[in-house]
């Protein structure tokens, strides 16, 4: 049965996307598309969710997020993140890898929502052009999504922070919040199977401006993996 739920939510999501690209296009030439869009349609993905497979989501900390511009540093163990933040947050932007940007139509609605795409494997003129973009969402108010770690992981999996998430910390002189999260047990990596159960989001205390970049990777990566970990076991 959870199989067969998996595989309706799939098809659903593939299609409600689809069709969200294709007839909401004209909204992206309106100047507050940032607004409407990607929330409506994270909020959609999340109700599915919810119906087809039983998968709720529980937030702890909001009262943490600054009331001025500020990065969010998430832990990545699934998609579901990617889809659930978009209503989470207040009008996110996300740094994420180019080739989700390259999907016509749906890379229009990306470029028109501030979207911040990025090469992987480019150089300093890739961190260049990834700050510019991020001053410009920074001074609109909005927060900045990045994932650390660069790609998703499994649950108990611990790879090297990527060294992007400093240097927005030090070009764009702005707070980072830690954000820990378990999604990883119910909805995996690369997983087709999801299961149900309740995703817990811990929104940590912000990480103040000025700190030297050693002190700044390894309290960021400390405090989202131990609280992450934490979570572990409180698969419900």
């Amino acid at each position: 049965m959870i199989l067969l739920r998996s595989f309706l939510f799939n098809i659903v999501l593939w299609i409600m996307t689809i069709l969200f690209a294709i007839f909401l296009l004209p909204f992206t030439f309106l100047p507050h598309h940032i607004m409407f869009i990607p929330k409506v349609w994270s909020k959609t993905a999340s109700w599915f969710l919810k119906v087809f497979i039983g998968i709720h989501y529980r937030i702890d900390g909001l009262e943490n997020l600054p009331k001025v511009p500020f990065i969010i540093a998430s832990k990545h163990q699934s998609a579901w993140e990617t889809i659930a933040f978009n209503h989470i947050f207040p009008k996110p932007s996300f740094v994420l890898k180019k080739e989700l940007a390259s999907l016509f139509p749906i890379s229009l609605h990306m470029k028109q929502a501030q979207m911040i795409p990025l090469d992987r494997k480019g150089g300093k003129d890739t961190l260049r052009s990834m700050v510019e973009k991020a001053k410009v969402v920074m001074e609109s108010g909005r927060p900045l999504v990045i994932f650390p770690e660069g790609t998703r992981t499994a649950i108990g999996e611990k790879i090297p922070y990527k060294r992007g998430i400093y240097t927005l910390y030090k070009y764009l002189n702005v707070p980072v919040v830690p954000v820990a999260l378990n999604s990883g047990l119910y909805w995996k990596r690369r997983g087709f199977v999801k299961y149900p159960g309740i995703i817990r989001v811990k929104i940590l205390s912000p990480i103040p401006v000025g700190l030297a970049q050693d002190v700044f990777m390894k309290t960021l990566e400390q405090v989202i993996e131990t609280e992450s970990d934490k979570l572990i076991p409180e698969k419900s």
